[in-house]
């Protein structure tokens, strides 16, 4: 699956495509992905998967850090869904300039656990199973890359996202 065909599949499962608008809803992604057929929803979890390793980078991490006011490791891989959910600008904008994400954020709960299980809990009801930490392409969903950020000074790296 292609990144065009993604992000056009969690583009369904929002409501809107405004950037303030919310991230895509797990139950509406579920209706989306029910009526794929197997093979595609296969893809869509590889296609997860790349997209959250390419946003495993410190500066994004720093900059969820600000907006949510703090962001365990947890936090931080829930707070990558949320920007897939978002959409393809949220998810560009964090790989170029997390600084403006701004105009993504509609509260500072930035989190959506659930969007990255729908599809493996889909493809599970069809008996099949897909592990999306399994590396992909060879990469992995490991450390951060980039340099870590101190917590005492993140703000200033962002000052665009402080609430």
């Amino acid at each position: 699956m292609d990144k065009s065909r993604f992000f056009s599949i969690i583009a369904s499962a929002r409501q809107g495509s405004q950037p303030a608008q919310p991230s895509a809803d797990p139950e509406a992604l579920r209706a989306v992905l029910a009526e794929l057929p197997t093979e595609e929803v296969i893809e869509f979890v590889t296609e997860f998967t790349t997209q959250m390793i390419r946003l495993n980078r410190w500066s994004i991490w720093a900059a969820g850090y600000v907006i949510a006011g703090g962001m365990s490791d947890d936090g931080f891989h829930y707070f990558r869904s949320w920007l897939i959910g978002k959409g393809s600008y949220a998810v560009e904008q964090a790989l170029t300039d997390p600084d403006g994400l701004a105009p993504y954020v509609d509260n500072p709960d930035v989190d959506n656990e659930g969007l990255e299980h729908v599809a493996l809990e889909v493809l599970e009801q069809r008996g099949v199973r897909v592990d999306p930490r399994i590396a992909v392409d060879g990469l992995t969903d490991g450390e951060p890359t980039g340099e870590p950020f101190d917590e005492n000074t993140v703000a200033d790296l962002y000052p665009s996202l402080l609430g």
